[in-house]
Formats: C-alpha cells, structure tokens, sequence
C-alpha cells in the first residue's frame, strides 16, 4: 500500500475516507460455545455484552484477540490480573483449552484430569471469523482454524490455519475441510486463501483494514489490546508515554554505541592478549639460544676428550700449544745456556786474580813477622768454637741438674753428682711404677668396657617389653619375621607372669624354680605346623625352645597364694589360660619359710631357691637376671644402679691411673738425666777454662799487631781479599750450579718437544685434525690470557701445565655444568609453553621444547611483525570511530528526540481541538515540560569531553586513559546500568500532563496530572479523549475525518461511572469515529445500556455451554 506523509503521520495515498467496522463474528467449538458456528452481530456505533460472571463474555473478547492479536497477548485481560506464567501458557487459558472446552479439573486414581466439552481422547477442531464491513459495502473476512488431535499437548501438535477472504465466509463451510483435518488445499477448496505465518496473516490484515501508517501496524494492534483489557493508569504522563511514544531512537543508538563499544573491548582485549603472547613468548629466544650453547658446549666437550688419551683432540691441542711452547722456551734455555756460560768464565778469572793477589800478600805478610799472628788467629778460632760447643753443653747440663734438684759449680761438685749417679739404680723403680700403671690402666679400661656393655644393653632393653633379656628378644624377631607374625604372637613365658607385689621376696627364687621353662616362646598350636616350616632355615645367635599350645583357654581364678602360681598376676592373652594350667600342673610348688618344712609337702620351694619334690630336689644358680615381668621398668632399674656403681668405680681408676702415669713419668725422667750425666766429663761443659783460652790467644794476637802496625793493615788487605775471593767463588758456584740446571732443562724441553711432535705425527697420520671450535674452547678454559714482554714462554708454559693438572676434573665440571645447564633450560622451555598453553588453550601444539619451538617462534614473529600491529591499529581506529560516529550521533540524537516527542503532541491535541471535553465549552490539551537533571547535563558534558580527548590522544599512553575514562561512561548507556533509563530514554526528560482550557480562548482553567485523583466517571472521560485521541494517531489517520479501523474492544470498561459520564466517555470514543463492543457484568451494564444500539445477553446451561441471545439485535434492514 502505497503511503504519504502528512502531518498526522503516513497515510494511504488513495485514501477515500474509507472505514472498516466489525460486522460478525463466528465460533465454532470456541470455549463454552460447542458445536456452531455460533454468531454475534455487531452494531456500527456500539455493541453490549452482558452476562454473569464464567457465562462467556470474556471468551467472545478473546476470540477477537485470538483472531486479531499476537501469540504474546494473554487472554481474558480483564480477570487474568492474578495468574502466573507465560501468556496463553498451560497456566492461562490458551488455544488448546479454548478449544476442547475445557469446563474444569478433577482429581483421580491416576492425578489431575481435565473435564472438556469435546476433545476427550478423540480429534477436535476449533474455527474464528470476523467479518468487517466498510462503507460502501465492502466485506472482507479473517479466520483463524485448529485441527487437535487428542494427543495434543502444546499449540505445536495442532495443525493451525490462517487465512482471508474478500467477502463474507460461513464458517459452517469448513466442516468439510475438518474432515480432512485442515489441510490447506482442502481449506483453499472452501474458498480461503490460506497464509503460512502469522506475520503475513497480521501484515494482511494491517494493509486491508489500515491499521497503522507504513509499518506501525503493530503498535496500533498492541494499544487495541491494551485498551480491551482495561489495563489501569494512573498518571496523565504515564498513559502518554505508554500509548502514544514508542521506544525512542536514542535506546538504539545507545545499543549501537554499546555494541561498538564491546567491538572495541573486544579488539582490545585481542590486542591486550597478543601483548600478554608476546610477553610470555618472548622468553622463548633467549632460553632456545641457552639450550643451543648449553648443548653445543657437551659436544664440544665429548669431542675434545681426555688429556690421557693421545688419540684424542684434547691430546692433541695439548701437543699442539706445548709444542709452541717449548720451541720459544728452547730458544729462550739457549740464550740463558750461553750468557750463564760466560758468567761462570768471568768469575772463574776473577777468583783467579783475586787468589793471585792475596797469596803475594801472604808472602809479604809473612817475610814481616806474620806467623805468629797467624798461629794466634789461628788458635783464637778454634777457641771461639770450643766455647760455643762447651757453652751448648753446659746449657743442657744446667737443665738437667735443676731437674735432679742438685747444684754444681765446679769439678768436685760435678764428681760427686756421677758418683751419687752410679750409685743409685732406679732400674727397680721404673718396674714397679710402670705395673702400677698398667694395673691401674687395666682397671679404668675394664669398668669403660663394662659400662659401655651396660649402656647397650639398656640401650636394646628399652625397646623390649618385657623382662626378656635383649639377645632373646632379637632371635625371637628373627623368629616372628620368617613366620609372617608379629614378636606379641610369639610371647616368651616370662613376660606373661609377674611376681605380685607382697611376694617381691621370693622373685630369685621363683625365678631359679621355673628356670628354662620361663624362656620358652609359645605358639598357637594350629600355627604350629607352619611355624616350623618357616623357621626352619633361620639362622639365630641364640637357641630357643617353643612349645605350641592350644588358645582361648578359661582363665583361673583365686588360685591358693601358698602356692608359686597363686603368687603370680598373670597378663591376660589367648595364651594366659593355657599357661595358667601349665604352672599349676608342674610348677605347683607350696611355698615355705624354712628348709624344715620342704618334707611336708609333696612339692615344695623355700624363699631361697630350694626346690623339693619328694625325695627329688634342686639348688643354688642365685644371681641369675630376672626374667619374669610384664615391663622391663625392673631390668632397666637394675642396669640403671649398676652403671651409677661402675661410673663412680670408673672414676677411681682413671684417677690412680693418672697418678701411677705421673709417678712413673717422673721416675723414667730421672733415669734418663742420669744417664746423660754419666757420659759427661767436666772438660765438656768447663766454659771457664774454655773462655780463660780464649783470652789468653787475644792478648797474644794483641801484642803482635802493636809491636808491628804494617802487619795489620797487610793482614786486613789479605782478609778483604779472601773474602771478595770467597764471594766470587759462591757467585760462581751458583752460576755454575744454575747453568747446570739450564742445561738440564733444555735437555727435558728437547724430549719433551720430541715427545709432542711425536702426538701431531700420530695424529697426521690418523687424519685427526683440531677444528676452530674446539681449540677455541680449550684455549679459553686452559691458555692464561697474559701476554708481552713481561711473561716469558717459560711463565706461560707453567701456567699451561698448572691448568692442566686438574684438566679432568674441570671438563668434568664443564661438562656437568653444561648438562644441568641443557636440561634446566628444557624444563624453562617445557614450562613456558606448558603456561601458555594453559591459559591460551585453543592451539593444538604439544608443549615439547625440542619439537614445538618452531611453531612456538612463528607464534611469536607473527605477533611482533603483523598480529599485534594490526590490532593496535584496528583499536586506535575503532576508538577514532567511535569518537567521530557514535558519540557525535549520540549527542545529536538525544536533542532530536527530545524535540520529537514535543513535536508527537501537535497532532493529538489538533484532534482533541474538535472534541468538547466536561462541556461544550471547554477542551482537552496534552502539555509537555521538559524536566531538568544535573546527572544528564554531566552526562551530556562527559559525552562531549570524551569525544574530544579521544580526538586529541596521540599516543597509546593517552588513548589506554582515554578508554578507562570513556568505558566508565559506556557502563552507563547498558540497559542494566541503574541510570538508563533516567539517561538514554528521552521519555523521561519530559514531564506530560493535561489541562483543561476555554474553547475559544484556549485559557487555562483545570490541570490533569493524576489519574487516580479524579471520580471515576472524570477518569473514564479524561482516559477515553487521550486514549482515543492516541489509538487515532497510533492508526495513522489523524487528520481524517474518521479512522480507517473503526473495530474498539473493551471487557469490562466504561463501569465507574453514571450515566452521565458513561455518556460523555461514549461520546467522546464515538466523536472520534470509533465503534465500540463492550463487555460488562449483569449489575454494571446499566449505565452504559441507553449508549449503545446492540446488546447481548450472554447465557451459560448446567452442562458448561454457552451462547448469545440477542436482547437488542439489529435493524432488519441493517441485516
């Protein structure tokens, strides 16, 4: 349909001033109303539905809306306030229960049934039709039929028709085609023409009856319904908004804004992603490269080899710079061979000269009178070294004889301390001090033994439970471990039985009396077979007896305490009952206090260990550890008093010990000055006769040199001369001794040049050959880095071999180092891309650092070459966009439709201008006023401010500020941020109220703001010109003289008021052009009855069956 724009809206262009009315409407088997198909004429001007409550009125209404509505628009608006669930849900009426009739629900045997009309476990079928009449006679019908099966459950399993027709239809003509369960051909064969969706069943009906203007069909349908369900409003601003404004621009453009917006944090967060790739991934180079060195260096390693094997390439680089080596240092040992050479032969000559000289001296010296200062010179030497060898002597002596306490000063003196030496022999002594060394000796280390024997035994004690000594315990585990058993299963007898308290005394005795019997492990018997078996190749330190014994035995009780069992507590076990029997049987010996009373009994035990039994008996054994005890607190108590014994025992001998190894120090001292002295003669250690020689050759060398002054200085002459001859000949040796030593290492440095010439002809040979790479690293690890004039060949071929005494080990540790090195950078690798993988887990590469590096790398150059540079550019973009499209058309579209809502009132006021509104005289306006808002002037503000910094940022710094600042402000234009609607949505800008003015003057005289405030009668008429006013322009033919769609449902409206202001609400719908059909209870219709031209009553029979019996039909003629 071709359509204009007018004032008021699109129109068609053609537009004859046409009008369509409601003519019939036809159900057949349409809730209540069975069988049919049942009609309802319609009046031009206004029809009444009345009936009681359930008879059927409401189901008439919702047969229009099923016909006319969407599926979303629930039924029987007018009752349907209190119900829960999806309109037309299985909780609300719905075109299965229309259709079968539902009547109610009742409970059975088998839960909740349904009691329907039709439909009950059979096919049904349901059919609506309107027909509408336009002015000039025109007919046009819309119906809507469903086939049900009985199996039915949702709308889906129904086979639904939707068709039209230009002209009247009889529904009765469908029959036929519900035999064939409403096929479409057989549906088209009865005259329709059918439509496969609603949306062109309701886009057909839109166009032929022009509802709405290019489109807006659906807001005019959706305001009908509104106004057939009589839904309430309170307030003058709400009822325009709700009815006349529909969404404005803006909420879509804010979506728009928002869904760029979430583009942008979308592309950014992809961005931020590929940083946080690059990021991770970037790692990945310098640990491949650690991998590659780390690796590199353990083949490099292997290859060079050992120093010790001459095949090897460590070999020969050794050969190789020693080589080097040796020839600068053979060239160095020949230049030191020969100038040392010539040193030897200028001292050699210098000695010579200076030999020469002193011996023309001595010649002179001696022609002069030198002989006997010579001979005095001579003799004073020698004196001078007998005194010091005298005075040493003398020294020892003195500390002997201060150690003897004796005191010598002359030779009577030292005669008399040899002969007191000879006399006395301590031969004896020593003897007998070095016995009572040992004794004490032996004594210390005896008890130490002991104590060091007690300790561990405490020691194993501890760890026993019982009174069982250790080395029993350990067989008796060796025992247990071989049988599967635990040491508790095997108990030794002993530590089953205790010695009661008030018989303490007689513990030696009954231990002396149960002897071996104590030690004796039992076994349960039935284990007994399998137990042998096991043991059998066990080797123990000890032997053990074991008998195997029946368990679970009772127990005795009171046994008679004059006897040895009945003197015993017994630890409760499977074995106790056994044990108990056992004592009873051989060991009931009665206990006595003499020896007297053995005789008196059968079998008798005296406190002493004595055992009689009859003219049998046994003694003695006392002393014997105890064995009999459910702890070892008594065995430990008893190691505990015997180590405090031997330590105090042990201190006493360590003392006497030291004492006899001091004594018979001191005695072995003695011997030994005695001995020293006895081979002593005065002469040795006379320092004064010594010393008196020594002068008396002074005073002689004395008296020379002053009877002859010449002699000295000859003598002087000939001394300086010995001694510069005596320095030559030392510098000689020394240079002698050097050049020997030069020439013996030139002769090493010769073998070993041969020695490493022979390793690189061998290696020749072989074709083994030292690559770059491998030498390189050797001289690194090896070759000191000194160089130059201040480091000989010499230096540099000892530092060589000082490396290389630790060779080995340190390409061992290289070698170590460098595998730990390889693997830890693995494991690095290994983990990086394990953690990339886990938090980016959409790539289907295996974390393995040997394999997956490559993938890994190109990730990563395409991140850093093209990816990541393409996403920083598409979000710089986005963000520009945003600032230049979205924002820009934000602010702009905020101002429009806010001058489009003021703009949406002119056309309904016009219409209102026509209608007399409380009287004649007076009319109805709608005026707006925009309500200012401090949070949308800020928001307007933020608006302009974010454009203009996204606009201005340059770099990524400026525009990540920009973008935290403008997401905060997008947060606000979501549909779920708690400002929205005060924000985006223009309808809340204005503030909408209406007012009542003069007719002519147009002068104000009365505002409407609340609904509710007014008497229901006013509301009606105020609700009924806005209302209309609104359907008019929402039909899109404002400006005509009548509506093209004339059809107005009401259920239950216009019935709070009197007859007067049901007139004036009447009036003002009809001064509009409108044709009302209104549904009203029997007690509220009667205000309403004069106003209309139809009406119906509406009926309802005991079986649920209803129909409408016209009251006040129409005119024959209009028939």
């Amino acid at each position: 349909m071709t359509m204009v724009d007018t004032l008021f809206g699109l129109i068609p262009a053609g537009s004859r001033g046409q009008q369509w009315i409601a003519d019939e409407l036809q159900l057949i088997n349409w809730g209540g109303y069975d069988g049919g198909p049942h009609r309802v004429r319609f009046s031009p001007n206004a029809t009444l539905l009345c009936g009681g409550s359930g008879s059927g009125k409401s189901t008439l209404m919702d047969a229009y809306i099923a016909l006319m509505m969407p599926h979303t628009t629930p039924f029987n608006g007018a009752s349907n306030g209190g119900v829960t669930g999806r309109p037309r849900g299985e909780e609300q009426r719905n075109i299965l229960s229309y259709g079968r009739g539902k009547i109610d629900e009742s409970r059975t045997e088998d839960g909740t049934k349904l009691r329907v009309l039709r439909g009950d476990g059979e096919d049904t079928w349901s059919a609506i039709a309107t027909t509408w009449l336009d002015h000039d006679g025109s007919r046009f019908t819309a119906v809507r039929a469903w086939y049900i099966p009985a199996d039915a459950r949702v709308l889906e399993d129904t086979t639904r028709v939707r068709a039209t027709v230009n002209g009247a239809f009889d529904l009765a003509q469908l029959e036929k085609a519900a035999t064939q369960r409403l096929s479409d051909a057989s549906v088209r064969a009865a005259g329709l023409e059918t439509l496969a969706t609603d949306r062109e069943f309701s886009a057909r009906l839109q166009a032929v009856l022009g509802i709405g203007a290019a489109g807006s069909g659906a807001k005019a349908i959706s305001l009908l319904a509104r106004i057939q369900a009589g839904q309430q409003i309170t307030t003058v601003d709400d009822l325009y908004k709700k009815l006349v404004l529909e969404e404005p621009e803006t909420m879509a453009t804010a979506d728009a804004v928002v869904a760029h917006f979430d583009e942008l944090e979308s592309t950014r967060t992809r961005m931020l992603t590929a940083k946080q790739q690059v990021s991770a991934l970037e790692p990945i180079r310098g640990i491949k490269e650690r991998i590659a060195a780390s690796a590199e260096r353990v083949r490099i390693i292997d290859e060079v080899g050992v120093f010790t094997d001459p095949s090897s390439l460590a070999a020969l680089w050794n050969a190789q710079r020693r080589l080097d080596l040796l020839r600068e240092v053979e060239v160095e040992l020949g230049d030191r061979s020969r100038a040392l050479s010539l040193a030897v032969r200028e001292k050699r000559a210098l000695v010579d000269a200076a030999d020469a000289e002193r011996e023309g001296l001595l010649d002179v010296l001696r022609q002069s009178g030198g002989d006997r200062l010579e001979t005095a010179q001579r003799e004073l030497r020698v004196a001078e070294r007998r005194l010091d060898d005298v005075r040493r002597e003398r020294a020892k002596f003195d500390a002997i004889v201060r150690d003897l306490g004796a005191e010598v000063e002359n030779a009577d003196q030292f005669e008399a301390l040899v002969a007191d030496s000879r006399g006395s022999s301590p031969r004896s002594g020593i003897r007998d001090a070095r016995a009572a060394f040992a004794d004490a000796e032996t004594a210390r280390r005896t008890t130490e033994l002991e104590i060091s024997r007690l300790r561990q035994e405490r020691e194993r004690t501890g760890l026993v439970r019982g009174s069982i000594p250790s080395h029993l315990d350990e067989s008796r585990a060796m025992l247990a471990e071989a049988a599967g058993l635990d040491p508790s299963e095997l108990p030794f007898v002993g530590e089953l039985i205790e010695v009661r308290t008030e018989f303490e005394p007689w513990r030696e005795a009954f231990n002396l009396a149960l002897g071996g019997f104590a030690r004796t492990l039992l076994v349960d018997a039935e284990k007994l077979s399998s137990f042998r078996a096991a043991i059998n190749s066990t080797r123990t330190p000890e032997r053990l007896n074991y008998e195997g014994v029946p368990t679970g035995l009772l127990e005795v009780r009171n046994a008679d305490p004059q006897t040895l069992p009945g003197r015993l507590d017994y630890l409760p076990t499977p074995f106790t009952g056994w044990l108990q029997q056992r004592l009873q049987d051989r060991f009931g010996y009665v206990c006595v206090d003499s020896s007297s009373q053995l005789d008196a009994h059968q079998k008798a035990l005296s406190i002493n260990g004595q055992v009689s039994q009859g003219s049998r008996g046994a003694h003695g054994g006392q002393g014997r550890a105890n064995v009999l005890g459910f702890t070892n607190d008594r065995r430990l108590r008893e190691i505990d008093d015997q180590l405090r014994l031997l330590t105090d025992r042990h201190d006493g001998y360590a003392s006497t010990a030291q004492d006899a190894e001091a004594a018979l120090d001191r005695i072995e001292a003695r011997s030994t000055a005695f001995a020293k002295i006895e081979d002593l003669t005065w002469e040795q250690i006379d320092v004064a006769a010594v010393e008196a020689e020594r002068e008396r050759w002074l005073s002689v060398e004395a008296e020379v040199t002053t009877a002859s002054p010449e002699i000295a200085q000859l003598k002087r002459q000939a001394e300086d001369l010995r001694s510069r001859a005596s320095t030559l000949r030392d510098e000689e040796a020394r240079l002698s001794n050097e050049l020997t030593q030069t020439q013996e290492h030139w002769g090493q440095v010769t073998d070993d040049v041969d020695a490493c010439q022979r390793v690189i002809d061998s290696a020749a040979a072989t074709d083994l050959s030292l690559g770059e790479t491998h030498a390189s690293f050797l001289d690194g690890r090896f070759l000191h880095a000194e160089s130059g004039a201040s480091v000989t060949a010499s230096e540099r071929l000892t530092h060589l071999d000082t490396a290389l005494r630790t060779a080995a080990q340190r390409l061992h540790e290289d070698r170590r180092e460098a595998a730990e090195a390889h693997e830890q950078q693995r494991e690095s690798m290994r983990r990086l891309m394990t953690g990339f993988l886990e938090r980016w887990d959409n790539l289907t590469i295996l974390p393995d650092p040997d394999e997956s590096v490559g993938e890994f790398e190109s990730i990563l150059e395409a991140l850093q070459t093209n990816g990541l540079h393409e996403l920083e550019t598409e979000w710089r973009d986005s963000l520009l966009k945003l600032s230049g499209n979205d924002l820009t058309s934000l602010d702009s579209t905020l101002s429009r439709s806010l001058r489009e809502i003021k703009d949406r009132i002119d056309p309904i006021n016009r219409i209102m201008e026509e209608l007399p509104f409380y009287d004649d005289d007076h009319r109805l306006q709608i005026t707006p006023r925009e309500n200012q808002s401090e949070a949308r002037k800020r928001f307007r503000r933020e608006l302009r401010e974010v454009r203009g910094l996204i606009d201005a940022a340059e770099t990524d710094a400026e525009r990540e500020a920009v973008y935290r600042k403008m997401s905060r402000l997008i947060g606000r234009m979501r549909r779920t941020a708690p400002d929205f609607a005060e924000l985006i949505d223009v309808r809340n800008h204005v503030r909408v109220s209406a007012e009542r003015v003069t007719a002519t003057t147009r002068e104000h005289v009365a505002l409407y703001d609340h609904i509710g405030e007014k008497s229901g009668g006013e509301s009606q008429e105020l609700v009924a010109f806005i209302v209309g006013a609104a359907l008019r322009y929402q039909l899109g033919d404002a400006g005509a003289a009548r509506p093209r769609y004339a059809p107005v449902f009401m259920d239950e409206a216009l019935i709070k008021a009197d007859a007067h202001f049901t007139k004036r609400a009447i009036g003002a719908w009809r001064g509009l052009g409108f044709q009302l059909v209104i549904g009203a209870p029997n007690d509220k219709y009667s205000a309403i009855e004069p106003h209309v031209d139809v009406e119906y009553d509406i009926l309802k029979d005991t079986r649920g069956r209803s129909w409408a019996k016209a009251k006040v039909g129409l005119p024959d003629a209009a028939i």
